[in-house]
């Protein structure tokens, strides 16, 4: 039956044999699948929109908190968001301040001499940060200077081009100008004192000024002989006004020692050089040499203790000091370190007395600075900035140079050219340690 079924004998069968279907053809499968390359191509396609992106975003985020540092090392506190606002001349001016209030040969912005690389890339700009304060032109000094505040290159660091090659990753830039945990912020720098306007004082550097304080005002004796004023004034210094010459009799053509009499007078010596005496009511003066013959007195002042005085040789950048004791001899002061060389100190400069301190008022280019000695010269102050006039202008264009004791008080005023000009005017009520204007 089954033989039958099939169609087959069953003679004829082999059931030892298996039946087997045909074997299928094989397809060879593509060496790089068509998904993948599309992939990759949107990978590559995404990377080269954002790749370029995030990496200005990631430099981004380390430029500001590197210009941050820097600003804050440079001018203190304020110096971050003046440079984040791109307010460079008031940085400037920081800059300017923190300059002219150090030493000569302190490098003010060496510390922030690394930043200034990682912002700027240029060695240059390093090797300007590291420089000394009296290389540069704006600190006054009389040696020819090796560069400005410019070489200092300061600027924004390129913060806005990152941001906007930063976008959509970071939008806009100021709060990312922050200064870090370990930044170094200098102190924030004090402007110096806008000078007041005096009137009324003489023309000229008249070596004589002698003053007397009154109940009813100050008078004030300046010069000697023909050249000589009386002058009062009922403001504190501010203005002086002529009076009769009968009420300065007691200390014009001298330079009072107390208000007991004594005062000294300057003189000439046998050689041709200038002399002191000094002069007690009721005793022969008693002459001493100050000076020798090539050299010439340019500031005198004195109190009950001593006088001091400057003398310039002929030719020469600066100036000496001397300091009389009164009744006795005459010997070399010592100047305050670094404001002059062969220990002199520069020119124009003038001196005053108060209270057995000597002040020294030295012009140092258009800024001009004080110290003060009280043991005779052994030890000074450092200087400090009594005026900028790179932050307050005269409109005369004459700093205020001259030094005048009126009791207690101290006046730095400029040297007004002819009579009846206004002169920028300070006042100091602490022997010169500090200044102002009102």
């Amino acid at each position: 039956m089954r033989a039958l079924a099939s169609g087959v004998p069953a003679a004829t069968r082999r059931p030892d044999r298996p039946v087997t279907d045909p074997a299928p053809k094989v397809v060879a499968a593509p060496p790089i699948r068509l998904r993948f390359v599309l992939l990759a191509a949107l990978a590559y396609g995404a990377w080269s929109l954002t790749g370029p992106r995030l990496s200005a975003a990631w430099k981004l985020h380390g430029q500001a908190a590197a210009l941050a540092d820097y600003g804050a090392c440079m001018a203190g506190p304020t110096g971050p968001g003046l440079l984040r606002d791109h307010q460079l001349d008031a940085f400037g001016r920081l800059l300017q301040r923190r300059l002219v209030a150090a030493a000569p040969n302190e490098a003010p912005f060496e510390r922030c001499a690394p930043l200034s690389r990682t912002l700027t890339g240029l060695p240059d700009v390093e090797t300007a940060h590291r420089t000394k304060a009296g290389s540069f032109a704006e600190y006054g000094t009389r040696e020819k200077p090796e560069r400005t505040l410019a070489a200092l290159g300061v600027s924004s660091g390129g913060l806005a081009e990152l941001a906007r090659a930063a976008w959509p990753f970071v939008r806009g830039y100021t709060l990312l100008v922050k200064p870090s945990l370990s930044a170094k912020e200098a102190p924030h720098p004090v402007s110096p004192p806008t000078p007041a306007v005096g009137r009324g004082l003489p023309a000229g550097r008249p070596l004589y000024r002698a003053t007397r304080v009154e109940q009813a005002g100050i008078l004030l004796a300046a010069g000697t002989g023909a050249n000589s004023e009386a002058l009062r004034s009922t403001d504190g210094g501010a203005t002086f006004r002529p009076v009769s010459s009968a009420r300065v009799e007691g200390i014009a053509g001298r330079c009072p020692a107390g208000s007991n009499g004594r005062a000294f007078t300057l003189g000439s010596s046998d050689n041709g050089g200038a002399s002191i005496a000094s002069v007690e009511q009721g005793l022969e003066p008693r002459t001493t040499p100050l000076g020798r013959p090539n050299e010439e007195v340019v500031a005198l002042a004195c109190d009950e203790q001593a006088l001091v005085a400057a003398l310039r040789t002929d030719g020469a950048k600066g100036a000496v000091l001397r300091q009389c004791a009164f009744g006795g001899a005459c010997a070399a002061l010592p100047a305050p370190a670094f404001s002059g060389s062969d220990g002199g100190v520069g020119f124009p400069v003038d001196v005053a007395r108060v209270q057995g301190t000597t002040i020294v008022a030295l012009a140092m280019g258009n800024v001009v600075r004080v110290a003060s000695t009280r043991d005779a010269g052994v030890s000074w102050t450092p200087f400090s900035v009594a005026y900028d006039g790179h932050e307050a202008p005269t409109p005369s264009g004459r700093p205020p140079t001259e030094l005048l004791a009126i009791g207690r008080r101290v006046l730095l005023h400029g040297a007004p050219s002819r009579a009846g000009e206004t002169y920028p005017l300070l006042y100091s009520d602490d022997q010169g340690a500090s200044w102002h204007g009102r």
